[in-house]
């Protein structure tokens, strides 16, 4: 029992100290980059009663359910593919070390009212 407390007292100290080295995570970061693809695949979807959301907003119930439906499902199409591509090939830097692909850089970052995102 006390040569496990060693092992685990010394694997602790080990990994704190790994990670107190660590650099911070930033948007040119493989990492970063995975966890934005995974986001966009896993709530890329809110893209679509967003996009309806903002239509009724600026044009009305009717623009919401044509054109925001429409709109949606491109923009949902859209992330999930970029979701794909950056959750798959996250460790290769293109474009331009790990920039994002698609603005917002993730799902639901700036939603506003006033403004149709992805223009």
């Amino acid at each position: 029992m006390r040569m496990r407390s060693c092992f685990l007292v010394g694997g602790l100290v080990a990994v704190l100290a790994c990670l107190s080295s660590a650099p911070n995570a930033s948007a040119d970061d493989a990492l970063r980059r995975f966890g934005r693809g995974l986001s966009n695949l896993v709530w890329g979807w809110t893209d679509v009663p967003l996009t309806m959301h903002q239509e009724d907003a600026m044009n009305g119930p009717a623009a919401a359910v044509t054109y925001g439906v429409v709109k949606g499902v491109a923009k949902l199409v859209s992330r999930t593919a970029v979701g794909v591509y950056e959750a798959g090939f996250f460790y290769l830097p293109f474009p331009d070390a790990y920039w994002p692909i698609i603005k917002p850089e993730f799902p639901l970052e700036q939603y506003n009212l006033n403004v149709l995102m992805y223009e």
